[in-house]
Formats: C-alpha cells, sequence, structure tokens
C-alpha cells in the first residue's frame, strides 16, 4: 500500500448552494455524506433537468449558513451498525424527518426556520418575478454529478494560477479536500 493523499478538510452541505460545514468525520454510504444536499430549493425558473436555485442564480444563497438542530441525529443514520454491514447500492436509513430539520443564519445574522416563508422571500429577492421557490428534501443527496466529491488542493491552486488569481477553495462545494503525500488515504492494489 501507498498514501496517495490526505484528508485536509471534510464537509457537508446540508442545503444545496448554501454555505457548508466543515466536518470532523462523516458517515459516507452509497447516497454520499450523511446529511448532504439533504434539501435544496426548486426554481420554476430553472431547466427541467437540473431544477434547483443555485448560487448562479442568487450569488445570496452562498451567505446563507444551514445548521441541523440536532446535529448528533444528523450525523449519522439510526441504524448506524446495521449500515455498516449494508453492501454497496443500498441505502442506510435515514433519521425521522423532524430529526432533520435545519435552521439558516441568514447573512443579516438572523436564524429562521428553512421553511420559514420570510427565507423563501428573502431568497427570491432579486430574481425573477415569475420564479417561485419550493423547498424539496431528498433522502439521497442532490448533488450534481456524483454523490462524494472530492478536489485536490494542488489542482485549486492550478487552476488559480492559470487564471492568474487565488481560488477559496470551497468554490469548488467538494465534501473532501486532499493534499496530495501530506489523515491518510491508501491505495491498496486487490
Amino acid at each position: 500500500m501507498s498514501v496517495v493523499g490526505r484528508v485536509d478538510s471534510l464537509w457537508r452541505y446540508p442545503v444545496k448552494s448554501m454555505r457548508g460545514e466543515e466536518l470532523e468525520e462523516a458517515f459516507v454510504g452509497f447516497p454520499g455524506v450523511y446529511g448532504d444536499r439533504y434539501f435544496a430549493f426548486k426554481s420554476s425558473a430553472s431547466p427541467k433537468g437540473f431544477p434547483y436555485l443555485t448560487g448562479r442564480e442568487q450569488e445570496q444563497l452562498l451567505r446563507h449558513r444551514p445548521r441541523f438542530r440536532h446535529p448528533d441525529k444528523a450525523a449519522e443514520p439510526p441504524n448506524l451498525a446495521e449500515a455498516e454491514l449494508i453492501g454497496p447500492g443500498i441505502n442506510p436509513v435515514n433519521a425521522d424527518p423532524a430529526d432533520m430539520s435545519v435552521e439558516v443564519e441568514t447573512p443579516s445574522g438572523e436564524t429562521l426556520a428553512l421553511d420559514d416563508p420570510e427565507l423563501i422571500r428573502m431568497l427570491g429577492e432579486g430574481i425573477s418575478d415569475d420564479n417561485h421557490l419550493t423547498l424539496v428534501r431528498s433522502d439521497r443527496a442532490m448533488t450534481d454529478c456524483r454523490p462524494v466529491s472530492l478536489i485536490s488542493l494542488q489542482t485549486v491552486g492550478q487552476i488559480g494560477e492559470d487564471l492568474g488569481y487565488s481560488l477559496d477553495r470551497r468554490r469548488f462545494r467538494a465534501n473532501i479536500g486532499d493534499r496530495y503525500r501530506s489523515c491518510e488515504v491508501v491505495e491498496q492494489t486487490l
């Protein structure tokens, strides 16, 4: 076995396109990081193939900080012992929706429930008047491509160098940021 990288940071995004939370540890299963992108706002103005409101349409989303009200219950599946034995392709049981409720700290410092109409109104400010937002929840991460994303800090640095300015690694919304050859990730030949 050889070390191919070291985990530099571990992130979860309770609400798609809102600010993430850095974690010390995470349960990762077939559907991704437990609690990651568990909620999203569906936008009536978005394409049907990708119906979510993102930071591209509403930059203020990135300034909102969501938190699970019960972080201990949002850390791992309630059937953890069984989930650790489940084979690939089978999802662990999610906690009761009430245990996975989220509150959001707005850029002004106010804390609102994720489903508060005032928060939804705030998120709609400055975007099309005919755009209606609907809160959606999924038992699987609502990701753009794959359930877990990984980015190397060297990659972020190289992209920034190529563009001619410094990039914040959080811009890429990865779950795992790693430092090549620097917690250890090992490659094993089977």
